[in-house]
């Protein structure tokens, strides 16, 4: 069983991640908001950019946070060894 560092680069990427979360649910948000003033495909569109953009915002702050664990799992989706 490995040992996790915590915070092993320092609260850069803490704080990295945290940043990424906030710009995807901020863009996300904003999207919402053009989604209630649109109708029809155009609302659609925006919902969708929205979802699209709130998910990559999650998805970079747990790719950084595992980067950062130094969790073998996370050393194995880098592509260098």
């Amino acid at each position: 069983m490995g040992h996790l560092h915590h915070f092993s680069a320092g609260w850069i990427s803490p704080v990295l991640a945290y940043a990424m979360a906030c710009v995807g649910s901020a863009l996300g948000l904003r999207c919402t908001v053009r989604a209630r003033a649109a109708d029809g495909r155009s609302r659609r569109n925006w919902l969708l950019t929205g979802s699209v953009a709130i998910g990559s915002g999650i998805w970079t702050m747990h790719f950084i946070a595992m980067l950062d664990s130094g969790s073998p799992a996370a050393r194995s989706t880098t592509t260098s060894r």
